[in-house]
């Protein structure tokens, strides 16, 4: 039978307890390499604890990629995780706290100066897809992903920011294909990428009426919809054609006037409500929120979700 490779990309949320030193956020360094090294030294030294992939993660994301099938062609996953490279799903790593995504106290990016954060996120990939000794002989970047699998197909689903971060591997993988074909991107929103806008599937926010659920875990749901629905291994030109016709039946993204928040009455709503509840998550609360009529980013309720859990934690 066929195999595709799926590649998706972490979450910051997380089933296992992290380490505190497994934290990007106390990790120092004064500079990115420095900053990754000592990185290296605290995963590594934290091996006990290890979990498989598929088991470290939580939320709808990753949910989403759980339920990946296929009724004509296996499936094999990857994931682009931030802190610790491109692992496969069922590696044994150690829990940890990393990211890409920006305005997190565990992004990668946190710290960094002016000079060096347009590309840091590149910067850190390229060291973690040096990164040997704990993967074996897996590949440890897309590019050799690619290379040890030329006649696969493969269907990568990122957010902009991890896309951002992995652009270059794929371009550098891309001519290691039998078929440049073969390799289709899920990125909501991303229209124009390049030396890869042949590759791009059509999607942005008009496809939750297709797939469900919330815009943060559109990417994967599509990807779901995709390896579920094709009878043969993905390609390219074929989704492309497909989902732009589908993504012109789509209704409208759908409007909302909602009344804002100052970030104090936002903590003091999630305050209130973790005081009667205190397992509540984010995005439940977030969605009671937005059913009162108010506004709130998502990235920015989370991020003072996060500074209310901790001030409640001490």
């Amino acid at each position: 039978m066929n195999v595709v490779n799926v590649v998706v990309t972490c979450t910051k949320d997380k089933k296992q307890p992290v380490p505190e030193e497994c934290k990007l956020r106390n990790v120092p360094g004064n500079s990115l390499r420095a900053r990754f090294k000592e990185w290296q030294s605290r995963i590594n030294r934290n091996k006990r604890n290890r979990v498989i992939v598929k088991d470290l993660y939580a939320g709808d994301h990753w949910s989403n990629v759980r339920s990946f099938g296929s009724a004509f062609f296996e499936i094999d996953i990857w994931v682009c995780s931030a802190g610790l490279g491109l692992v496969r799903f069922d590696d044994l790593i150690t829990p940890y706290a990393a990211t890409f995504s920006q305005n997190h106290p565990d992004s990668i990016s946190a710290p960094l100066s002016d000079d060096e954060r347009p590309d840091a996120f590149k910067q850190w990939w390229q060291l973690t897809s040096r990164w040997k000794a704990q993967f074996e002989d897996r590949p440890r970047s897309l590019a050799a992903l690619m290379a040890a699998y030329p006649n696969r197909s493969l269907l990568v689903a990122a957010s902009k920011n991890y896309l951002r971060a992995i652009a270059d591997d794929i371009r550098k993988g891309l001519p290691k294909l039998s078929d440049p074909d073969q390799l289709s991107i899920v990125c909501s929103g991303v229209n124009s990428l390049d030396g890869l806008d042949a590759n791009l599937v059509p999607c942005d926010a008009r496809f939750q009426a297709a797939t469900g659920g919330a815009r943060r875990s559109l990417n994967t749901r599509l990807a779901n919809k995709i390896l579920r629905e094709a009878r043969v291994p993905p390609r390219a030109s074929i989704l492309a054609a497909r989902y732009r016709k589908l993504l012109r039946q789509q209704p409208a993204i759908q409007k909302y006037d909602r009344e804002p928040m100052t970030d104090d009455e936002v903590r003091q709503f999630i305050l209130r409500q973790l005081n009667q509840n205190s397992s509540l998550r984010h995005t439940p609360l977030l969605r009671m929120l937005r059913n009162k009529n108010k506004a709130c980013e998502q990235k920015r309720f989370s991020a003072l979700y996060r500074e209310v859990v901790e001030s409640i934690n001490g």
